[in-house]
């Protein structure tokens, strides 16, 4: 019963989800690292700053599962954890045992290098997700865009602790005349970019799949105003101007990225032409729509490490 419950605490914070954007933080530090390595940060406090953004999405998902648990009974009652395995009561000194400890290291970042920035970001994000269980989940579109940006502004996310620690001077001489500098900071602007729209299409197609569970709950998503039709044809076209950007920006990041990066980002936008394919079949997308919609983000994500 103990493995079960402690397991149960794991799935509710969605390690998988975790892992992604532990990845792609750690990826930019990375690439930022490789591309002047005559920066000096503290490894350590990178890595501080990772678990507190960490446990500040951790949170969120446990928020949101307790929210959810009318919806989810119907959506998916073989997953329902809280009620079932945890308490609402537990759920909730999770909950805030998780935010407490981003706060602190937010509060511990900031004295540490004399910038607000740290408990600011922790703070204004746990906010932001608690808001969003709360009431910006039900409301038409908002939630959707807020969750895609939180989620595909990661990689600025981490891109933020070069600015704002005390032991970097970005722009200095070093920063301002390495020209493969300045490419990987406009290559993780973009990929930004790309991230925050596969999830708003991502979380649109969620939306579609949970009509039933939302319903009960209130909730007024894209699906149930407009029609799954609708929904699909939304998804296509933010997927497709997705690949209007890439070609508009194709040149830049020719220049901007290695062959390997290049040949990746290539790969994962490609995937975008396979989930518009299947938008048509409506079984196939249903089923292997969001899978194949976060496998092309992960792809894409991935770039950072080449």
């Amino acid at each position: 019963m103990e493995g079960n419950f402690l397991t149960s605490i794991l799935r509710l914070t969605r390690p998988v989800n975790l892992l992604i954007i532990g990845a792609t933080m750690l990826g930019v530090y990375t690439k930022i690292i490789t591309a002047n390595p005559l920066l000096k940060l503290d490894f350590f406090d990178f890595v501080f700053f990772t678990i507190g953004t960490l446990l500040v999405a951790s949170g969120g998902n446990v928020i949101n599962d307790y929210y959810d648990i009318k919806a989810d009974k119907i959506n998916k009652p073989k997953q329902l954890i809280i009620s079932n395995i945890l308490s609402k009561k537990q759920a909730l000194f999770f909950y805030m045992g998780l935010n407490l400890s981003s706060i602190l290291i937010g509060l511990y970042l900031s004295i540490e290098h004399n910038s607000f920035w740290f408990l600011f970001l922790n703070s204004s994000c746990i906010l932001a997700l608690w808001f969003y269980s709360r009431t910006l989940k039900k409301k038409l579109i908002i939630g959707n865009i807020l969750i895609a940006l939180l989620t595909g502004l990661i990689p600025l996310v981490a891109l933020s602790y070069f600015y704002f620690t005390k032991a970097t001077e970005i722009y200095s001489i070093h920063g301002t005349t390495n020209l493969y500098f300045i490419k990987t900071l406009s290559f993780i602007i973009y990929l930004s970019i790309f991230a925050s729209l596969q999830n708003l299409a991502r979380e649109i197609w969620k939306d579609a799949e949970d009509i039933e569970g939302d319903e009960k709950i209130n909730v007024i998503s894209i699906p149930i105003q407009y029609g799954i039709q609708n929904a699909k044809r939304i998804v296509a076209f933010i997927l497709i101007t997705e690949l209007l950007l890439y070609l508009m920006f194709f040149k830049e990041l020719k220049m901007e990225l290695n062959p390997n990066s290049f040949l990746v980002f290539n790969l994962a936008l490609s995937m975008n032409l396979i989930i518009l394919v299947s938008i048509s079949k409506h079984r196939l997308f249903m089923k292997y729509g969001g899978t194949l919609l976060k496998i092309s983000m992960v792809i894409g994500l991935s770039s950072l490490y080449l």
